[in-house]
């Protein structure tokens, strides 16, 4: 898990460092720019779309701060997708975490809005918003919460869910990255890291005034 943790905290800093001298596609923060949902920018003879939706999934590992000491440290599978109204972002997803991948127990599904900041070579967000969780088995602490400790008894919550997320792109719209994420209740903290695989939409075709090569009979 350490070793997952150092490889997303060097991806952002380099990012971050890239991004200081970044003018391809300005942040979205404060973009104070007409909004235009058809602008475009050329990248290795192709066009893509500046305002784009992206999907990743991964997995990773985690830790869970109300489970049986021997059953804190967890796995986790996870989906989102990202998508712009006008210039800002929103995300939908859900993970899924347990003592393993075949042993899920925990269910997350998560609402959000976002910043973003796209370049050539890499994508940087981060996302907030709620969560509702559905998770079974008992707790370390159930008399405090007052939940039915039966094993297999179903318990959900609402809480909070935040997510950075770095992405290196080898295509400009195909990347591998990281993320780090928390989801908050009252009965539980999951938190950890996922390597994600990155899919975006921006792809419009092949640039203007250029003609692809004649394919070979």
């Amino acid at each position: 898990m350490k070793t997952i943790v150092v490889f997303i905290i060097n991806l952002l800093f380099a990012n971050i460092v890239f991004a200081q001298n970044d003018t391809l596609v300005k942040p979205l923060i404060k973009d104070t720019t007409a909004f235009n949902p058809k602008k475009e920018i050329a990248y290795d003879g192709k066009r893509y779309r500046v305002y784009n939706n992206w999907l990743t999934f991964g997995i990773g590992q985690g830790y869970n701060s109300h489970w049986y000491k021997d059953e804190k440290d967890e796995k986790n599978a996870a989906v989102d997708y990202s998508f712009h109204l006008k210039q800002y972002y929103f995300r939908i997803g859900g993970f899924m975490s347990g003592r393993d991948f075949n042993q899920f127990n925990n269910y997350s599904f998560h609402a959000g809005i976002g910043l973003r900041k796209e370049a050539e070579k890499y994508n940087l967000s981060m996302f907030l918003g709620p969560s509702i969780s559905y998770f079974r088995r008992p707790l370390s602490d159930s008399t405090k919460y007052g939940l039915n400790t039966v094993l297999g008894s179903v318990i959900n919550r609402v809480g909070g869910y935040a997510c950075i997320e770095a992405i290196y792109k080898f295509k400009y719209d195909l990347g591998l990255g990281g993320q780090i994420f928390c989801d908050y209740n009252e009965v539980q903290i999951v938190y950890g890291v996922r390597i994600v695989t990155y899919f975006s939409s921006a792809y419009r075709g092949i640039k203007y005034g250029r003609k692809t090569a004649p394919k070979k009979k």
